[in-house]
């Protein structure tokens, strides 16, 4: 598993192993309660490591949310680079949408990522990836591209959605970039808030008419 990080100090290798086993332990306790029910001490107890450990390689619990965030917002765009750029914009939130329901890794994640903007906003993310682990989780990014994609968030990407549909004449709304990437997060975060509601209706498709 770890066979690709053997060029890197010792010391590099464990911060990956360490971090992403309390990641991981992290993802086992989810499946049976929420995140904000889920203690240091049980995530310690699961990823078999002293509270002394824990807090060397994250500040509070929350920032393991952080770490996730940061590997999910760089997978999600390295999907979006497949992309055919013919599609149409609402079709192209739809993907980004199932993507984030889909997310087998981080159960629940649009609940916490609602809860991230609100509490703390996506450019006051401190966690970084270090050289090894886009190594370890990313090996087709070069060296060159990792302090890209490290500052990289969801509202650039959705900025960069909406220019593009303005451009194209698909979005006709008369707002900055940066309120529509506001808008766009409201949507994704509303959808599945009354999906979970009322599953039979699709409500992305009724927030997107109103943006469209």
């Amino acid at each position: 598993m770890y066979e690709v990080l053997s060029h890197f100090t010792l010391r590099k290798i464990n911060f990956v192993k360490t971090r992403t086993t309390i990641l991981n332990s992290v993802k086992y306790l989810l499946e049976h309660k929420d995140f904000g029910d889920i203690t240091v001490d049980e995530i310690c107890q699961k990823a078999q490591i002293s509270r002394g450990t824990f807090f060397n390689y994250f500040s509070t619990k929350e920032h393991i949310f952080n770490y996730f965030l940061r590997i999910f917002t760089i997978k999600i765009t390295l999907q979006i680079q497949k992309w055919d750029n013919n599609q149409t914009f609402k079709n192209k939130l739809a993907q980004i949408y199932n993507w984030f329901q889909e997310e087998k890794d981080y159960p629940k994640f649009l609940d916490s990522y609602a809860s991230f903007l609100l509490s703390v906003g996506e450019e006051s993310n401190e966690m970084k990836l270090t050289d090894a682990e886009f190594v370890f989780f990313f090996p087709e990014i070069s060296e060159t591209e990792y302090e890209i994609y490290n500052n990289l968030t969801f509202q650039k990407i959705f900025e960069g959605l909406c220019e593009e549909a303005k451009a194209s004449g698909e979005i006709k709304f008369e707002s900055t970039k940066e309120e529509l990437g506001n808008i766009v997060s409201g949507i994704l975060v509303a959808s599945h808030t009354t999906d979970w509601l009322n599953s039979t209706v699709n409500h992305l498709d009724i927030f997107c008419a109103i943006l469209l």
